[in-house]
């Protein structure tokens, strides 16, 4: 009598799953897309029942079947367990935070302790003009000398701390919320550092057209920025409103781009929501490397934020002539 039911709960957990990974290599058009995309790394679960139920049910073809399917989804995964990757080559330890503030919601004092011992370089989002001014009564000037900064309402403002000097800084147009480029100078390496601050339009907040028309004309951005950049080191970090698990990010890295979280191994590294009765369940913020290595990356609490700040220490190839 329990074959039945059992072979019924069967497929409809193996469908989840089967839809849960074909929705990782379709483009993101609807929000049904966008929730399986992101959901697709808990759905392996559903492939994981639907093998034990196929076998109780002794659908010996259906449990191999749903054996293929966990496999391909434990693949699809594995990637982002292993690291960090080992490298010779010589290098100097760049600590990057990004904190989405929360429309300048975040408590300043704790954002600037947080900063304080985490940071070399400190990309904020969502950064109102009352949350860039509290933030800099509370010290954080002191403790970063340079900044590149764009205070704005709500949700709009973005901006750049960092311990080493801020060289060149401007804007990046075309998108639905500011971008800050800024090159910074690093002793004891050789060229400078390119970093973006990055905000995408949320696709469930605001229309989604915003957040596919933002995340399909960024290649053209990471490409322009790798051209300028040269040997130099890029480091792209902020809110990309965006999984890995969802086929435009990865297009993202088609450009000599890795994501630092899976570069160094650290798993899901889950930033969204974050409040202190839910529990984060997407990473949606991101730190995207090109000609650097990420040996490390984690989450932080930002508390007053709906977000979880992503720190990441970037090894930035050192000057072979610095002595």
């Amino acid at each position: 009598m329990i074959r039945v039911p059992a072979t019924v709960l069967a497929v409809l957990a193996f469908a989840l799953a089967f839809v849960g990974l074909v929705s990782r290599y379709l483009p993101v058009d609807n929000e049904i897309v966008l929730l399986l995309a992101s959901a697709s790394p808990y759905l392996t679960a559903a492939a994981l029942a639907s093998m034990a139920l196929f076998a109780v049910a002794r659908r010996w073809a259906a449990t191999i079947l749903a054996a293929t399917l966990c496999v391909v989804m434990l693949a699809v995964l594995a990637p982002r367990y292993l690291g960090p990757e080992k490298t010779s080559v010589a290098s100097v330890a760049l600590r990057v935070l990004t904190a989405n503030l929360g429309m300048g919601g975040a408590d300043p004092r704790a954002v600037v302790t947080l900063a304080s011992s985490a940071a070399d370089v400190f990309v904020v989002q969502e950064m109102t003009p009352q949350a860039a001014e509290a933030m800099s009564a509370a010290g954080l000037d002191r403790v970063f000398a340079h900044r590149a900064i764009d205070p704005r309402p709500s949700a709009d403002g973005i901006g750049v701390w960092s311990r080493h000097p801020i060289v060149a800084s401007g804007a990046i147009e075309g998108y639905q919320m500011p971008m800050l480029s800024t090159r910074i100078r690093v002793p004891a390496v050789r060229f400078d550092v390119t970093v973006l601050a990055v905000h995408l339009a949320a696709p469930w907040v605001q229309p989604l057209r915003w957040f596919s028309d933002d995340i399909a004309r960024l290649p053209e951005t990471l490409r322009a920025l790798a051209d300028t950049a040269g040997s130099g080191a890029v480091v792209v970090a902020g809110d990309l409103n965006a999984t890995y698990d969802m086929s435009p990010f990865r297009r993202l890295l088609d450009e000599g781009y890795r994501d630092a979280a899976e570069q160094a191994g650290a798993g899901l590294v889950r930033s969204y929501p974050s409040r202190p009765w839910l529990p984060s369940v997407v990473g949606i913020d991101h730190v995207l490397l090109r000609n650097c290595a990420a040996s490390s990356a984690y989450t932080v609490e930002v508390p007053g934020s709906d977000h979880r700040g992503l720190a990441a220490i970037v090894d930035i190839p050192a000057d072979p002539t610095a002595s």
